[in-house]
């Protein structure tokens, strides 16, 4: 084992209790020194004293790490109050007094901005503020975005504030991006009034990499279709000058847990989780998103299945910067435990052609591992009474198996298949989380269901019931299956 190795293996060792999982790629390359680390955090969301004890939590595990700063990209306030925004600055300055660790007083930079939720001009009046924040006058005086957003910043934060700033970090430029929704020529928070000006005004090093973040998504990059509410697309066309750019951006809650948080094309782009609770991608029958919430109104089809379990998972990342590579980890602060591989980033990719870039997403739809269930397992069948989402109780049928590991499925498709004569075709077919997909693969241990209402199956056709696990770019594991059975709802 080399030097540069061994290195990073002690390193690792002292990041947690639980010595997190080192991706393949760091494990194959020479990562050189490391050179900077920094926390990423998103939609923290902070609502009310003592509503939110996974930020406490996170902080100090991030100081735990000796991070050299803290970067959120936006919706810190819940309801976009100063109040709240104070009870965040004062966890800040519990962990991290004057700016420095209460560990061992290095410093830590604050590379916090806000987000849409803090420049809220309604969410003031929501029940659930009335109810965290009692009194009307207090919670009117306090809105953020009808007040002065940088004096209030520097009286909760005791620094300057402008739209845009420029933080260095041990040598590392990071840009930050307040969202500015309400400006005269930024209505609704879909561009960054001024970002062509400063990127102009300012040289980047274009030996090493230097950072970014903004709250919503930049068009065109991570998640895909999943990703809302994106900017109108100029920050992506800017960007494209600075292959070294490594961008970070919130919003859309996307857990960790799915490896299209992480983009390359012309430079390089990292969605971070939510704080305070992550969701699903859409259309799984027990996914939660935005279009998952309410059930659909008929004749569109019913989800057999609740929502996955939301608010259970407080997540974020820690960015290592080597000589050579940035390493991203994604941690689950709630249960202590890693989402997955690290994500290592080689600086010698910037400078690929994007086809060639190992996390655009063509090329890791090529090389991300396939899932595969273990030898032996098998889909066992049952019956159960519940609702689906619409709230109509059915005599479900439960088609249950175990979870695919090494690697980790995204999620599963199961598919009812219906045989008539000499003519076999697909009846139902559904996607599915594992019940733990918003945790670490270490805590994937219950089996996954899938719920299928009798309307779906009727008695007295001949079915059988095949499940494969698929990975985030859906490329498909092999098949478990049953034998083909006559169906009964009884």
């Amino acid at each position: 084992m080399n030097m540069q190795r061994r290195s990073f293996i002690g390193a690792a060792g002292a990041f947690a209790a639980v010595a997190p999982k080192i991706g393949s790629a760091a494990q194959k390359m020479d990562l050189g020194k490391e050179r900077m680390r920094f926390g990423a955090l998103s939609d923290i969301h902070v609502v009310a004293p003592g509503k939110q004890p996974y930020l406490e939590k996170a902080l100090r595990k991030l100081d735990s790490w000796k991070v050299d700063g803290v970067l959120a990209c936006g919706d810190l306030a819940d309801y976009g109050l100063e109040q709240e925004l104070q009870i965040l600055a004062d966890e800040w300055f519990k962990v991290f007094p004057n700016g420095r660790s209460a560990v061992d007083g290095r410093p830590v930079a604050n590379l916090m901005h806000y987000g849409d939720h803090d420049m809220s001009q309604s969410y003031w009046d929501l029940p659930e503020a009335k109810k965290a924040w009692p009194d009307p006058e207090a919670r009117k005086r306090g809105i953020i975005f009808d007040g002065d957003r940088k004096a209030i910043w520097e009286r909760c934060f005791k620094e300057p504030w402008a739209p845009i700033q420029l933080k260095t970090v041990k040598g590392y430029d990071f840009v930050l991006s307040h969202f500015t929704r309400g400006e005269p020529t930024n209505k609704y928070g879909h561009n960054t009034p001024g970002l062509e000006e400063f990127f102009a005004s300012h040289k980047f090093d274009t030996r090493k990499p230097f950072f970014y973040s903004q709250h919503r998504v930049m068009r065109g990059t991570v998640l895909g279709p999943t990703a809302a509410n994106l900017d109108e697309g100029k920050s992506t066309k800017l960007f494209s000058k600075y292959p070294n750019l490594m961008a970070f951006c919130g919003h859309c809650h996307v857990s960790a847990s799915s490896e299209k948080n992480i983009w390359q094309g012309a430079f390089t782009c990292v969605h971070v989780p939510s704080l305070r609770y992550c969701c699903t991608m859409g259309g799984r029958e027990n996914g939660y998103c935005t279009r998952d919430r309410v059930p659909p109104s008929p004749p569109k089809p019913v989800k057999t299945m609740g929502q996955h379990a939301s608010g259970q998972t407080n997540q974020g990342l820690l960015c290592i910067v080597y000589d050579k590579a940035v390493v991203i980890r994604r941690w689950e602060f709630r249960h202590d435990v890693q989402l997955g591989p690290d994500w290592v980033v080689p600086f010698e990719s910037f400078s690929m052609p994007i086809e060639k870039k190992p996390f655009s997403y063509d090329v890791r739809k090529d090389t991300l591992p396939v899932p595969q269930f273990a030898k032996g397992a098998k889909i066992k069948l049952s019956r159960t009474k519940s609702k689906d989402r619409s709230g109509v109780a059915h005599n479900m049928r439960v088609v249950e198996f175990p979870p695919a590991l090494n690697p980790r499925a995204n999620d599963y498709e199961v598919t009812v298949e219906l045989q008539q004569g000499d003519v076999e075709r697909v009846l139902v077919q559904k996607r599915i989380f594992s019940p733990r997909y918003l945790y670490g693969e270490s805590m994937e241990t219950e089996p996954v269901k899938c719920l299928i209402t009798p309307e779906e199956v009727p008695d007295g056709w001949i079915v059988r019931y095949v499940v494969r696990p698929v990975n985030a770019f859906g490329v498909k594991g092999d098949p478990i299956a049953t034998p083909f059975a006559l169906a009964t709802n009884r």
